[in-house]
């Protein structure tokens, strides 16, 4: 089903909910977000589904579950099917952004998984990412947000990895 589709992961600790930030840029470009589930508040910028914990269990047991992560006592992650109903309406791809824990298990299912991690310069990237550095899904891009320009840099990084 994933055919000539990419999958594309943001993560990182260096963000921008300036419209020239790359995941406003990517979702212009034909890449859609899949929506997420939580069992309790939203994280983010992205559509939720508000489960409860029993709901998360039985999907998580009959394998419905594609990514998932506890953040204090609540649950959040990516079913298959938003998964692959994003996959399949998209003109380019999918884009997840998210935490360092759901990327790294996004590049765990996917080999052709391109992770790029957002941080500022001499910051130390989370071991969470090991593997799929190991794998060379992974690139880090050092980021001055303050700098002029900088996301249209960025962008341009992403463009020629990913062959956009």
């Amino acid at each position: 089903m994933l055919s000539d589709k990419k999958i594309v992961c943001i993560t990182g600790s260096v963000w921008t909910y300036k419209h020239n930030a790359p995941r406003y840029l990517l979702l212009k470009q034909g890449f859609l977000r899949p929506r997420w589930f939580t069992t309790g508040r939203a994280f983010g910028d992205a559509d939720y589904d508000y489960i409860s914990e029993t709901s998360f269990q039985i999907a998580k047991v009959e394998s419905r579950v594609l990514v998932h992560m506890e953040y204090g006592s609540e649950i959040t992650g990516i079913m298959r099917d938003k998964f692959q109903e994003s996959l399949a309406q998209a003109s380019a791809g999918v884009l997840v952004v998210g935490f360092p824990e759901i990327v790294a298990q996004i590049a765990e299912r996917y080999p052709q998984a391109v992770i790029f991690a957002f941080k500022q310069e001499g910051s130390e990237l989370s071991e969470k990412l090991d593997s799929a550095k190991s794998k060379k899904q992974l690139h880090r891009i050092d980021v001055d947000e303050l700098e002029i320009g900088a996301w249209d840099e960025v962008m341009a990084r992403i463009q020629q990895t990913i062959k956009i």
